[in-house]
């Protein structure tokens, strides 16, 4: 199923669409003092939310998400196929991303929970503890190799660029790929290992512009330009491929059509923006 099964603790409700692939469908209720009108959401894991003004009787949300139905079953089909991008079977040996790559897995036992890339086969051998989960131990090695990676390149392009450079951080930033302050501190998403390295450098090299225009100004996008002329290439690139850049574990699908969440409004009085219609990564940089 894609919605959680129900919980006493918040309010849900069941509602029969009648289509053959989603006969129905379980709609977590969110009450607001701000909304004016229905508002259904699907998220990554394709939870679907009907946020509702405060004093709304919910005997009125059925007919308005059936006659949304046809999208929702859009949504949630293209949602679980976005899902199924970013899954990696561990019990099944991989294969795992790196750096743009499919590469096979190794998984062993081990008293020490250890990751490593094995340079001569080109094989990602995982060293899992008992008790310990696998997939835990994978991102933890993803996190150990982003910095090692981010690390030579910021240095490499700090150095061409002749900048200074304040601290750097790995994080596990939902909404952006990169940061950098006014001090010069970088922060980097651990997930852009799983890119083309050439994407990794876009990212790497926006920020370290910051360094000299802590903008989004014209000069800014000059010198980016100028120094990246593949920059708009990567942007394209992460809003195509950005929110299969993670890893998850294989579940059971029941839909097989292609990609992507998103928002809709019951009316509807505006058009979607790209980020309500990725229900992905929401901001490139």
């Amino acid at each position: 199923m894609f919605s959680a099964p129900p919980s006493t603790d918040r309010e849900a409700r069941v509602i029969h669409l009648g289509l053959e692939q989603l006969p129905e469908i379980e709609v977590v209720i969110r009450r607001s003092p701000r909304a004016r009108h229905v508002r259904l959401h699907v998220d990554d894991l394709g939870t679907v939310t009907a946020s509702v003004p405060r004093r709304f009787a919910l005997r009125r949300l059925d007919p308005i998400v059936r006659e949304r139905a046809d999208w929702l079953l859009g949504v949630l089909t293209r949602t679980e196929q976005a899902a199924r991008a970013t899954e990696v079977d561990l019990d099944g040996g991989g294969p795992v991303r790196l750096l743009g790559r499919w590469l096979p897995l190794r998984v062993t036992e081990g008293v020490r929970l250890r990751g490593r890339l094995d340079e001569v086969s080109g094989c990602v051998e995982l060293t899992v503890p008992p008790g310990r989960d696998a997939y835990e131990v994978l991102e933890r090695w993803y996190r150990e190799e982003a910095r090692r990676v981010i690390s030579a390149r910021v240095e490499q392009w700090a150095g061409q660029f002749g900048l200074r450079v304040g601290a750097l951080s790995i994080r596990d930033q939902r909404t952006r790929w990169g940061s950098c302050s006014h001090k010069g501190d970088l922060s980097f998403n651990w997930r852009l290992v799983l890119a083309p390295l050439w994407v990794l450098d876009a990212i790497v090299v926006h920020e370290l512009c910051h360094i000299e225009e802590l903008n989004h100004s014209a000069d800014f996008w000059a010198l980016v330009q100028s120094r990246y002329p593949q920059h708009d290439d990567a942007n394209e690139w992460l809003q195509t491929h950005g929110g299969a850049l993670r890893i998850s574990r294989p579940r059971q699908h029941r839909f097989e059509r292609p990609p992507v969440a998103g928002v809709a409004t019951v009316p509807r009085s505006r058009r979607r923006t790209r980020a309500q219609a990725s229900g992905t990564q929401t901001q490139l940089f």
